[in-house]
């Protein structure tokens, strides 16, 4: 009796799971019906349904994933992702779906997590190493996601479009330029027609210019005719009856050679340094001289060399630079011959000498405009020789200039023109008394492009100097303002090379009249980079 009633309840919970079963089965197909119809909001229910009924099975949990997943449901999708590859028997492709709602809702630490349980369970497959890619590429591992997306390639032949267009796009963002553009000319090749190739062939062109923006090494070398209208700069009157409006032309060189780390495109952190030479060398036109002697304009002869480094540090909407500037000025003075000629000219002809200390902070006030401000140090010592004697009391200008000041530059039409403004305070340390000033300085500066290569570019500049003792020559305190005005034509004959035509104005109103003058310089010049 016992035996026949133990038998009698197998029976019955074989029945109950039999039914149980057939019910979630119908639930399924009925539900999978609408999903391969794409009826999705029709066919949750039945899923939903089918789970309560039969809570174990991966492939009702992955199904309902997928469901979730086409209503652009990933939280919910996620959740039935997760079932899918931890219930028994698991559904191995869940794998690639879980991680891909997690890598498109920005949960890419869990991502990583299931993709190195799929790794260790021995799961692999061509989409899941391409989405691995995706994932550690946004991670910043861009050499594991590289060799994720050649796994990709090798495991389906079919993916190598894609994944070359994903390792060019890798490269780009480590700077090697002609790597990425070689993946980028395979993607194109491998099916010239599809949208990947037409995006490659767009992205193409912005990694080449992005190379060119982001080239490490950048040169600049230039020449031009000058004619100037007052070679000395001195007033008219009777101290400069000789001397004033002595006109020269001159042949200008200019040479200018800049590094910029590479990591200083990719970190906060930036490392710019550069050297820059220019020199003028008047024709030589002779002129008296106040005490009655000839003197040559090649007397005027200068050349100029900057060095200067920039580290910086960017964060957010701010920067924060630190230049590093040495400037050394060789000036010819009364000498028979042009110190281009002669090998021991750097000795002899050095001039004056300036260290400077800038720190400057920026910050972005616009998307298309930025401010600064900015202080600086400087420490500046005129040579004592045979061809520039030691001042008279009272002139030597050695000493320290301190300035303090702001700045806002806006920039239009595509980043090609820009228009900025600019004020300064300075106090001028010097050790003759002479030359002790402060100084009040307000600029603008505008770039215009007028039609295709051709633009203009024009600045403006105000100085008002109060000096702070009275001249011993002439015994009271000299008060000088001084403008500055140019205007210059650009236009680019070819990539990188330019012609320029440009006129300056100086004048400097002074209540002393050996400073009081005005001077025209006009220049025409070509300048190539590389």
């Amino acid at each position: 009796m016992k035996r026949v009633l133990a038998s009698s309840l197998l029976v019955l919970c074989f029945l109950f799971f039999a039914s149980t079963f057939c019910h979630s089965q119908s639930l399924f197909d009925q539900g999978l019906k609408e999903f391969n119809a794409e009826n999705y909001e029709e066919a949750l229910p039945y899923f939903l349904e089918a789970r309560s009924a039969e809570k174990g099975s991966a492939r009702i949990a992955y199904y309902i994933g997928l469901t979730y997943k086409a209503m652009e449901k990933y939280k919910e999708a996620a959740t039935y992702f997760r079932d899918a590859v931890t219930l028994t028997p698991r559904v191995d492709e869940a794998f690639v779906e879980l991680v891909d709602v997690l890598y498109y809702t920005n949960n890419n630490i869990e991502a990583e997590k299931w993709l190195a349980v799929a790794e260790k369970e021995g799961f692999s497959s061509a989409r899941l190493q391409l989405l691995k890619g995706f994932v550690l590429a946004k991670a910043g591992k861009r050499d594991e996601a590289i060799r994720a997306f050649e796994n990709a390639k090798r495991l389906d032949p079919g993916l190598t479009q894609q994944a070359e267009l994903q390792i060019a796009g890798i490269y780009a963002q480590q700077g090697k330029f002609k790597d990425a553009q070689a993946r980028l000319r395979t993607t194109i090749t491998l099916d010239p027609a599809s949208d990947l190739a037409l995006y490659a062939r767009d992205y193409e062109k912005i990694v080449a210019d992005r190379a060119e923006r982001e080239k490490p090494w950048r040169f600049s070398i230039g020449m031009s005719y000058k004619y100037d209208t007052n070679v000395i700069t001195v007033g008219e009157g009777p101290m400069t009856d000789y001397i004033s409006r002595q006109e020269d032309s001159a042949i200008n060189f200019g040479f200018r050679v800049g590094y910029t780390a590479p990591f200083s495109f990719r970190t906060p952190f930036s490392l710019s340094a550069y050297y820059s030479m220019y020199t003028d060398r008047y024709f030589g036109k002779m002129y008296t001289r106040s005490d009655g002697s000839q003197g040559n304009l090649t007397e005027y002869n200068n050349m100029t060399n900057t060095i200067s480094v920039v580290p910086g540090y960017s964060f957010g909407r701010y920067a924060v630079s630190l230049p590093l500037t040495y400037t050394y000025i060789s000036l010819q003075g009364v000498k028979g011959n042009s110190f281009y000629n002669e090998l021991n000219w750097f000795n002899q002809t050095r001039y004056m000498e300036g260290r400077t200390v800038a720190p400057t902070f920026r910050f972005i006030t616009t998307p298309n405009s930025f401010g600064e401000v900015f202080f600086s140090y400087m420490r500046k010592k005129y040579f004592d020789t045979e061809l520039h004697p030691e001042p008279p009391d009272g002139e030597d200008r050695s000493g320290h200039k301190l300035a303090g000041g702001i700045g806002w530059n806006y920039s239009f039409k595509e980043n090609k023109g820009f228009f900025t403004l600019r004020y300064s305070y300075a106090e001028d340390k010097t050790i003759g008394q002479n030359w002790v000033n402060t100084e009040n300085r307000f600029g603008a500066d505008v770039l215009y492009p007028i039609i295709g290569t051709l633009r203009t570019q024009a600045s403006a500049e105000a100085a008002f100097v109060n000096y702070t003792y009275d001249n011993t020559y002439f015994g009271y305190k000299r008060r000088d303002n001084i403008y500055n005005f140019s205007l210059a034509l650009i236009y680019g004959v070819m990539k990188g090379t330019d012609i320029i035509v440009q006129y300056n104005r100086y004048i400097n109103q002074s209540n002393i009249e050996l400073y009081d003058y005005t001077r025209d310089v006009y220049i025409l010049g070509m300048e190539y980079r590389f």
